[in-house]
């Protein structure tokens, strides 16, 4: 089942950057919550998975509403340019977003690789953050 899982979502995240995927916009009466992003990708489109369908989603002020109670991915599209090179990536998180909680996603490169994590915000961390133990990374 998760093999099948995998392979629906990469089939819609191949679909997704070729832009044919519909515009997020959530049903009247869906419980949302906030995943605030890092300023890397603050204002980048994004696909948007909920429960293995697909969409673009476009972040708001920098942040990102999403679903409660639902598998929601997130992938970030990333290219880059520059002499003679073309570096691309497109690295996603899996989780399960719970309506008490906010969240917030971070992006990065390191040595030529992607990074890309959701933590939860967490007042009472030391530095204001913790892993989601719901965070999976879709590779």
């Amino acid at each position: 089942m998760r093999l099948i899982h995998r392979m629906a979502m990469v089939s819609m995240l191949a679909i997704g950057l070729a832009g044919c995927l519909p515009i997020y916009r959530p049903g009247a009466g869906t419980a949302l919550t906030d995943v605030k992003l890092s300023p890397n990708m603050r204002n980048d489109a994004m696909t948007l998975c909920v429960d293995a369908t697909c969409y673009t989603a476009h972040p708001r002020k920098g942040h990102l509403q999403v679903p409660v109670g639902h598998d929601v991915t997130i992938f970030r599209n990333f290219v880059a340019g520059g002499y003679q090179v073309t570096y691309s990536c497109y690295p996603g998180m899996r989780f399960q977003p719970q309506a008490d909680l906010a969240y917030y996603a971070d992006f990065e490169i390191r040595a030529d690789r992607c990074g890309f994590w959701i933590f939860r915000l967490d007042p009472s961390s030391r530095v204001g953050i913790a892993f989601d133990p719901t965070a999976r990374r879709m590779h």
